[in-house]
């Protein structure tokens, strides 16, 4: 399971191909600061870039981005209820969904909504989420199997986790 790789990846293209329109993200892809803040999100951002398509000026915006401390790319977007016996999450990608249920409830962080998606730079891509909800007020990037924040949450013993790794790792590879 290989949660960073090579950047070896058309970003345009990944880009583009990612997009969900999905109503409760505007920002389906977002800078990171050196610590791995994504200050467009949290409003904090000396810098905006407002879109209303896909132009060469936002592509050169992006590319600007991941050579100063890279950028975080949501790919999935994933909703979860839970009950007595199972936990079952929602997940939306490149336009598709798909349906994930594990009983095993002590492995796994029920949330009402998440996004999970890769922190590109200039040579690497990595794996991750941002989190919201008992990690602070500010949604942050954490990569998987991280101590950060909640190891349930993030951990590669997590079978959601898992499964969303195959998911995005297979997105990746398509492109």
């Amino acid at each position: 399971m290989e949660i960073i790789r090579k950047n070896d990846i058309n970003v345009r293209k990944t880009v583009e191909k990612a997009i969900n329109n999905h109503p409760e993200f505007h920002f389906f892809v977002d800078e990171l600061s050196a610590n791995n803040y994504m200050p467009t999100y949290a409003g904090e951002a000396d810098e905006k870039y407002t879109y209303d398509e896909m132009d060469d000026g936002f592509f050169d915006f992006i590319e600007r981005k991941i050579h100063e401390n890279g950028v975080y790319l949501r790919i999935c977007y994933l909703t979860g209820e839970q009950t007595a016996t199972q936990a079952k999450f929602e997940i939306e990608m490149a336009g598709r969904t798909f349906s994930f249920t594990t009983t095993e409830l002590d492995s796994v962080q029920v949330v009402e909504m998440a996004d999970y998606g890769v922190k590109i730079t200039p040579d690497k891509i990595i794996l991750g989420a941002t989190i919201d909800g008992g990690c602070g007020q500010t949604p942050y990037f954490a990569e998987f199997g991280s101590t950060n924040c909640n190891e349930t949450f993030m951990s590669l013993e997590n079978p959601l986790n898992r499964f969303i790794i195959t998911l995005i790792g297979e997105f990746l590879d398509s492109i």
